[in-house]
């Protein structure tokens, strides 16, 4: 067990959208014993993500995109995921309402906050408040698509089995998404 962290020196290695720093740290764990460690670091900002379900057709609306991570990883072309995005220093929960305006066009009547999750403990900073919020056609308002000049953002309604079924085939990988649809089944929501 860690008790304290002393950071000895960081690097900025790149400062891109984001810095990726090599931080070089002194741990003391309980038993007084020393150790450091190096490690390259993403210091990636917080985000939101919304899982968007019509509990009266049984769906899921996710958007998919062309990820370049997702590319590198495995060759994908595109990734299903929850809608996401992030904190321009507003509330998480203002994020998600804009950006499923934004990403998916649906207005939302109501959000509930069901965890927040940090994408790689070993090399980034970002976290990600998840939120659930049901939607009706009726709150399909817009066209979705994304706003930045790099999104081009497809909506998706898929069948809440279907979704569980391609996360168990590999089809959904993207964490928080995969999160969120199996929370959903666990709390016994679709």
């Amino acid at each position: 067990m860690v008790k304290a962290v002393e950071v000895l020196d960081e690097t900025v290695l790149s400062s891109g959208r984001f810095p990726l720093t090599r931080s070089r740290v002194e741990i003391v764990e309980s038993d007084e014993t020393k150790r450091r460690i190096v490690h390259e670091i993403y210091r990636h900002g917080p985000a939101a993500a919304v899982m968007m379900y019509d509990p009266t057709r049984r769906v899921v609306l996710l958007v998919k995109q062309f990820r370049l991570g997702v590319y590198f990883a495995y060759g994908g072309l595109d990734s299903l995921e929850a809608v996401a995005g992030m904190l321009d220093d507003d509330a998480a929960e203002v994020c998600v309402r804009r950006e499923a305006m934004e990403e998916a066009g649906v207005r939302l009547a109501e959000v509930r906050h069901v965890f927040t999750t940090i994408t790689n403990p070993a090399c980034m900073t970002e976290t990600i408040a998840c939120f659930l919020a049901p939607y009706g056609k009726n709150d399909i308002v817009a066209p979705g698509g994304g706003v930045d000049a790099d999104e081009w953002i497809e909506r998706v309604e898929m069948d809440f089995d279907e979704a569980l079924r391609r996360v168990e085939t590999g089809e959904i990988r993207d964490s928080k998404t995969v999160a969120l649809i199996y929370c959903m089944r666990a709390k016994g929501i679709l």
